[in-house]
C-alpha cells in the first residue's frame, strides 16, 4: 500500500476536513504521483493530472468515508431524539435503532479517539470547556453537551427526517410490512394492518 493511500486513510480516520463529504477521486500525475481528493484531479492537481477509476483503494477510500457519514447522521438523529423528547412511531424507533446503533457507536467511539489530545482532562473540565465554546447552539458531536433550541432540533419533522434516512439508507433491512405501515401513520391513515394498535414510542426518563 503505497504513502498516499496510507495518509487518505489516516486522515479519513482521524478527520472530516481532510475528505469532504463528496466523491473521493484518485488522481495520477505526470510524475507518477497519487493523490487523493475531492476535487477534479484538473483543479486540485493541475491539467497533467489523469483520474483513475474502479481502483480498489479508491474504493476503499470511500466505503471509509460513507461509513463514517452515516454513523454521524445516525448519531445526529439520535441527539435530536435524545433532546425533543417527543413521541416517535415505535416501529419507526425499532427500525432505526437495528440499523443506526452499531454506527452510532462507531462514531462515537472514533470522535471520542479524535478529541483525545494526548493529555488528561477531567470529565468536568472537558464537559464545562464545550459547554462554553461560543456558537455551541448546532448539531456538532463536540457540543452534545449543550442544550439546543428549537430551530436547531427541529423537533416537528424528526420522525419524518428519521424515516426519510432510514429509506435512503437502509431500504433494504427494512421489513416491507414496517414499511408500509410507517407510511402510513406518518401521513396520518391508519394502519390497514391493525387498527387498534398504539405506535406510539416516548423516550424513557
Amino acid at each position: 500500500m503505497n504513502k498516499s493511500l496510507l495518509f487518505a486513510i489516516f486522515c479519513l480516520s482521524l478527520s472530516a476536513s481532510c475528505i469532504a463529504h463528496a466523491e473521493v477521486r484518485k488522481c495520477v500525475t505526470s510524475t507518477g504521483e497519487t493523490i487523493y481528493t475531492d476535487q477534479p484531479c484538473n483543479a486540485k492537481v493541475g491539467t497533467t493530472a489523469t483520474e483513475v477509476k474502479g481502483d480498489g483503494a479508491l474504493r476503499k477510500i470511500s466505503s471509509l468515508q460513507k461509513e463514517k457519514d452515516t454513523g454521524k447522521s445516525c448519531w445526529v438523529l439520535a441527539h435530536r431524539y435524545q433532546q425533543c423528547s417527543t413521541s416517535v412511531d415505535s416501529v419507526l424507533m425499532t427500525n432505526f435503532k437495528e440499523n443506526c446503533e452499531s454506527p452510532t457507536n462507531k462514531f462515537i467511539k472514533d470522535s471520542n479517539a479524535e478529541a483525545d489530545t494526548g493529555y488528561k482532562k477531567t470529565y468536568r473540565d472537558n464537559r464545562y470547556s464545550r459547554e462554553q465554546a461560543p456558537d455551541a447552539d448546532d448539531l456538532e458531536y463536540s457540543h452534545r453537551y449543550v442544550n439546543k433550541s428549537r430551530a436547531v432540533l427541529q423537533c416537528e419533522v424528526l420522525q419524518k427526517d428519521m424515516w426519510n434516512y432510514l429509506k435512503n439508507n437502509f431500504s433494504a433491512k427494512i421489513p416491507p410490512a414496517d414499511a408500509k405501515g410507517i407510511e402510513y401513520r406518518l401521513l396520518g391513515l391508519p394502519d390497514p394492518a391493525d387498527n387498534t394498535a398504539s405506535y406510539s414510542y416516548r423516550r424513557k426518563r
